[in-house]
């Protein structure tokens, strides 16, 4: 048999291709997830295996109070992959933005940095995730040898990938009215939480020993809030729907001023609201409450003066279903709307004081 001769340009173009297959087999496993987690993990895998820097981080950028703190997402490296649902739990590393010179300049002049670090044998890149006028996080990739120039703008390309499919993401799970969660993202987070919840009665030695989510369930449970402006359909009447939409933006507003930035809050639609509070005790998700109650009812809103909000509570069990939750929450709201409004009610109190009896709700119960 004649032996073909050998022909190098045919070996590169077959690395080539091999190469590309690599590559699109990363960018598939990445897009197809509607799943933030699961998106965070992809990039960060893919980022490590095609790069093969010593460790890929990856932060989310998040306002606390008067700092800005960069939580850990998601981790590939030698010793791994480790990430963290923002769901259930904190993250493993929490860095103050100020504390990297790295970090804040990425962060505030929002452009990639390169950083020689301890003299030449290590190197850090930091690319910031920007999309829809924010930066929402921070690509980190350390490894003891700089970037070739082809390897950073493979970096630089799955980047782009992962900010511009945040921005999708961001956009099919917004409001567009008040840029809150929207109903179909709280399903998603509802199941997501309630199927997570294990007994009280666990013995947690029994407990993978890295499973925090359900230590901490069983220390606190997640909270589900259900709020509704007061008489919402006379300030349409009486001032207009501009005047209600902005009212509504508002409220929104003083939503995210008034509970933590662990905690989801939703717009179902109209005037409701909706808050998945992280696992806290009762008294503290009580005083939560009442400060944005009170907070809202001393607000000026311009043109309509004053708007109260009413709220009914419950903490997630385990066994609970959505239907039982919501409808739970949703009977503590209008035993609030029917005995004067402008107040809190939580479920498991108006159950143990008597003011309500125990209902039994259907799967497919439409609460709103």
């Amino acid at each position: 048999m004649r032996k073909q001769p050998y022909n190098p340009q045919e070996i590169t173009l077959e690395s080539l291709r091999d190469k590309m297959v690599h590559l699109l087999k990363h960018v598939e496993t990445i897009t197809q997830h509607r799943d933030r987690t699961l998106l965070e993990v992809g990039v960060a895998t893919a980022l490590f295996e095609i790069l093969k820097p010593e460790a890929v981080n990856i932060f989310k950028v998040q306002d606390s109070g008067h700092q800005t703190l960069l939580h850990r997402l998601a981790h590939a490296g030698s010793d791994g992959v480790s990430y963290c649902d923002t769901d259930f739990e904190s993250s493993d590393e929490v860095i103050a933005l100020n504390s990297r010179e790295d970090f804040r300049t990425c962060v505030s002049e929002e452009r990639n940095v390169a950083d020689d670090v301890d003299g030449a044998d290590r190197f850090n890149y930091c690319l910031p995730v920007a999309y829809d006028g924010k930066i929402g996080g921070i690509v980190e990739l350390r490894g003891a040898a700089p970037m070739t120039d082809e390897r950073w703008e493979l970096a630089l390309g799955f980047v782009s990938l992962y900010r511009n499919y945040l921005s999708l993401l961001d956009y099919s799970e917004r409001d567009t009215l008040t840029g809150l969660l929207n109903r179909r993202t709280f399903d998603e987070n509802l199941s997501k939480i309630l199927g997570s919840i294990r007994p009280m009665h666990v013995d947690e030695s029994l407990m993978p020993g890295d499973d925090r989510r359900h230590r901490r369930n069983l220390e606190h449970p997640h909270w589900l809030a259900v709020m509704d402006a007061d008489h919402f359909k006379r300030i349409n009447d009486q001032f207009g729907h501009l005047y209600g939409d902005e009212v509504l933006i508002l409220l929104s507003n003083l939503m995210r001023e008034s509970f933590r930035f662990e905690d989801k809050l939703f717009r179902f639609g109209g005037e409701e609201f909706v808050a998945v509070l992280r696992p806290t005790e009762a008294a503290d998700v009580a005083m939560v409450l009442d400060r944005f109650r009170e907070k809202v009812e001393k607000h000026h809103f311009p043109q309509v003066g004053q708007v109260t909000i009413s709220i009914g509570y419950v903490a997630l069990r385990a066994g609970d279903t959505a239907a039982v939750a919501l409808g739970a929450a949703d009977e503590a709201l209008y035993y609030a709307k029917n005995h004067g409004r402008n107040q809190v009610c939580s479920y498991q109190q108006l159950l143990d004081e008597g003011k309500i009896q125990p209902r039994a709700y259907k799967d497919d119960l439409e609460l709103f």
